[in-house]
């Protein structure tokens, strides 16, 4: 219900900007050639700002009635700052949130609040906001995340960074439909094109004019095959092909086809560079507070285990095969018709 409201207040239109109007002075009086050059008074803008400085100005009527700053600063700073200033609408904004806010009002006078379903889904929207309230809190009290240059040093090979481009020949293992992107070929078909591909570049072939044709990661081919940065500590990435970036090529060379998963790989490897403790540590220490956030939210979490449940409880089965007050269970003939259900599948 949170969520839907969010997205409905967010759609809109530019702000058109508050400007003011300088008075005319009177051509050629001499008050205007005597006085002395001043520079112009900077505007003030934004809802925070003119709220200061004019909390009584009327910056806008909806249905006759005047608004001032103050209040509709106050109601826009209901939405979090981070996500009024991604707004591609402030004043847009502001009208839809004093709608949702004005029918919410006619919706509690009315005592819609009180009432089923929507009782129920204020008391769970509470509780979620409530309990990621104090787990942030917990998390933000989690202080002392460990050392950067320790962490620098004992794990080198995340800062080991190599740049890469390439080109991906991908196959449909036997018995499987063509992939997504439309690639319907076998490992062998996939492995001859690969071995072409590496014979062109061979003969001077541009790889990155290739890999705009040839590549099936279209991400990448769209920009020339360019597979952005690897490090070597890098999880989830095929030992075989770290192997070969990280100790067979030089910047500049190309790899042989590299089969790994459902796809030959063609690398260059573009550069390759190691980070100073300097340029790691911000990175370093995000990672290190992240997981102190994490363990501390574990640990809380982990306070909560389910020790004993009633499967028949939880069953998932659909009303129509649970047994109840209404439809209670029977027993029919093993001779019914087939619509009916047969003894022993209650």
């Amino acid at each position: 219900m949170k969520s839907s409201v969010t997205l409905f207040l967010f759609a809109g239109t530019a702000l058109s900007a508050w400007s003011q109007t300088a008075p005319n002075a009177t051509p050629g009086s001499p008050a205007q050639k005597s006085a002395p050059a001043s520079s112009p008074e900077l505007k003030v803008r934004g809802p925070e700002a003119i709220a200061a400085k004019d909390p009584s100005r009327i910056v806008g009527t909806i249905n006759g009635k005047q608004v001032t700053a103050k209040q509709a600063a106050d109601l826009l700073k209901l939405i979090p700052e981070s996500q009024r200033k991604s707004a591609p609408n402030l004043q847009t904004l502001f009208e839809r949130l004093y709608l949702v806010n004005d029918l919410a009002e006619q919706a509690t006078k009315q005592g819609l609040d009180q009432q089923s379903p929507v009782k129920e889904q204020i008391k769970l929207d509470r509780d979620n906001i409530l309990a990621q309230a104090y787990m942030s809190k917990l998390a933000a009290s989690s202080a002392g995340s460990g050392d950067p240059k320790s962490y620098f040093d004992s794990h080198q090979d995340e800062f080991d960074i190599a740049k890469l481009s390439g080109i991906v020949v991908a196959f449909n293992p036997p018995g499987t439909p063509a992939s997504a992107g439309g690639v319907s070929r076998t490992e062998q078909q996939a492995h001859d094109k690969a071995d072409d591909i590496e014979k062109k570049i061979k003969a001077g072939a541009d790889i990155a004019t290739l890999a705009r044709t040839e590549s099936d990661n279209q991400a990448s081919a769209a920009k020339g095959g360019d597979l952005g940065a690897l490090s070597l500590g890098a999880p989830n990435v095929p030992a075989d092909l770290k192997t070969v970036v990280f100790n067979k090529l030089q910047p500049g060379q190309v790899s042989e086809p590299i089969r790994t998963g459902n796809a030959f790989y063609i690398i260059k490897l573009e550069s390759r560079a190691k980070e100073t403790f300097e340029q790691a540590r911000p990175q370093i220490e995000q990672k290190l507070q992240s997981d102190k956030n994490n363990a501390a939210v574990k640990q809380e979490l982990d306070k909560y285990k389910v020790t004993s449940a009633d499967p028949d409880f939880f069953a998932t089965a659909s009303a129509s095969t649970i047994p109840s007050l209404s439809k209670p269970a029977h027993t029919v003939p093993a001779t019914a018709s087939s619509g009916s259900p047969k003894q022993g599948n209650q």
